[in-house]
């Protein structure tokens, strides 16, 4: 399997007794699961398979899953903790001037200014707004991803620029 692979699914458990395991989504696409045949796994301990979907249901605000050849409890349990992988290419398309986590990950951070920042090390989630964590040469900044900071997103240059004020980042 190739490197370049994305978590789209996370193995909660097993479920029930012929093989099928319980899927976390961490696509924002509600269906992501639903036209899938064939995907990576990469367990706990970093080994990577691929799997075929042999069945794929909505289950409350997940899925239940079953792959070819896990028949029982016993074979699903060794699933628990995996996450299921796509590789990069075939990411759900976004809407235009959205990008995944994992495009941003890695860009350099520069002010509108010119002024090199740091590097945007992860993207925090949280109620109110996206974060951004920048490893900067004096240390970590956190960086708030709303509009009035954040002026541009180019992946594709590995670039995010903000606007910089005062005592955000020292």
């Amino acid at each position: 399997m190739s490197e370049d692979r994305v978590n789209i699914g996370f193995i909660r458990k097993p479920h029930g007794l012929k093989g099928y395991v319980r899927v976390e989504g961490l696509s924002d696409a509600p269906d992501r699961f639903a036209d899938l045949d064939r995907i990576g796994v990469e367990m706990k301990d970093g080994r990577r398979e691929s799997l075929e979907i042999e069945r794929c249901v909505r289950d409350g605000n997940g899925w239940r899953m079953k792959f070819r050849g896990v028949d029982q409890a016993e074979h699903a349990e060794r699933l628990r903790g995996a996450y299921i992988q796509v590789p990069e290419e075939a990411v759900a398309p976004l809407p235009r001037d959205a990008y995944y986590v994992f495009e941003l990950e890695g860009c350099a951070v520069v002010s509108d200014e010119g002024e090199e920042i740091g590097i945007l090390r992860e993207v925090m989630s949280l109620p109110a707004n996206d974060v951004f964590v920048v490893d900067t040469p004096t240390g970590e900044a956190m960086i708030p991803a709303v509009r009035d900071i954040v002026v541009e997103l180019d992946p594709g240059k590995d670039r995010v620029v903000i606007r910089k004020i005062p005592g955000l980042i020292s």
